[in-house]
């Protein structure tokens, strides 16, 4: 993606800089810390009468992706799932809308936010670079510069965790055209697991679901009926997260792709995967506006 000219500048400039700017700080949420923080408190209270999360003990969460003001309640219930974490690292899988060429993008750069940075684990960068190389793992990493998959997250964090953590972000391009996703993600995934044992890491899937509706490619808005049906599906997909089973979370997510279009596929199949376990969902919900709709869940484990 960095072939060109300008594209090499642009990256060299992205490298240079002391952190990764935030791409959504004063529009999707409010660039004042204060005034982040209040809403961050507005939008991560859980609804009224909802149950509290469970605990996740086996580091899995899957979160929305969407902007904070639509996917509140998905956030709530995702975190609401962490604050009993005693986890150091957290590796957060984010879709990669730019849909890069490479399966994993990292970066070595911390991701700024108005709460101050989240920091990157440089060393653990380093290690899986010294494992891949460089260029299988930083040369789409421009991508992280515009991305919000990953920043959603790492505000939330930032917010939530008053002890220090590391990230290691990790953009997710498309998996959902692989009949064999394993093969692809084996080199990484497995570089991952080594470079980690004996840690205490979380694993986080930003990660939303179904995308319909004439902004996404189909002639007319779906009808009631059709968004029952999506749901239906959506749930269905969902049980495969719960039963920790990656690989049949791919074959039931994309038997529809060209209806559903899911967008997390990829991190929540890596995050499956690197857990080793499932995640209870806690949250579904299709946001809509009458036009389009996108479905997006919580869950953890």
């Amino acid at each position: 993606m960095t072939t060109d000219v300008g594209g090499q500048r642009a990256l060299s400039t992205y490298r240079a800089a002391p952190f990764r700017p935030p791409a959504c700080a004063g529009a999707v949420y409010p660039d004042a810390p204060g005034a982040l923080r209040r809403a961050l408190d507005r939008w991560l209270a859980l609804p009224a009468g909802a149950p509290a999360a469970p605990p996740a003990p086996r580091g899995v969460v899957v979160a929305p992706h969407i902007d904070y003001a639509r996917g509140a309640a998905g956030y709530a219930h995702a975190y609401r799932a962490l604050e009993a974490s005693r986890a150091d690292l957290f590796v957060i899988f984010g879709t990669a809308h730019a849909t890069p060429p490479r399966p994993f993008t990292l970066t070595r750069l911390d991701y700024g936010t108005p709460l101050g940075p989240v920091r990157t684990d440089r060393a653990l960068v380093d290690a899986l670079c010294g494992a891949l190389g460089e260029d299988a793992l930083l040369g789409d990493e421009l991508c992280h510069r515009d991305e919000h998959s990953i920043e959603l997250q790492a505000v939330v964090l930032a917010h939530r965790l008053r002890r220090p953590f590391t990230v290691l972000p990790v953009l997710c391009s498309a998996i959902g055209h692989l009949a064999d996703p394993a093969a692809a993600t084996a080199p990484f995934l497995d570089a991952l697991a080594r470079a980690v044992a004996g840690r205490s890491v979380c694993w986080v899937a930003g990660a939303d679901l179904a995308h319909v509706g004439p902004r996404y490619g189909d002639a007319r808005p779906p009808a009631p009926a059709e968004l029952a049906a999506l749901a239906a599906a959506d749930r269905r997909t969902l049980r495969y997260v719960e039963a920790g089973d990656p690989a049949g979370f791919h074959r039931d997510a994309v038997r529809d792709g060209a209806r559903r279009r899911l967008c997390g596929i990829a991190p929540i199949y890596a995050a499956l995967r690197s857990a080793g376990a499932g995640a209870r969902l806690l949250h579904y919900q299709q946001w809509t506006d009458g036009v389009d709709s996108v479905s997006f869940a919580a869950a953890a484990g």
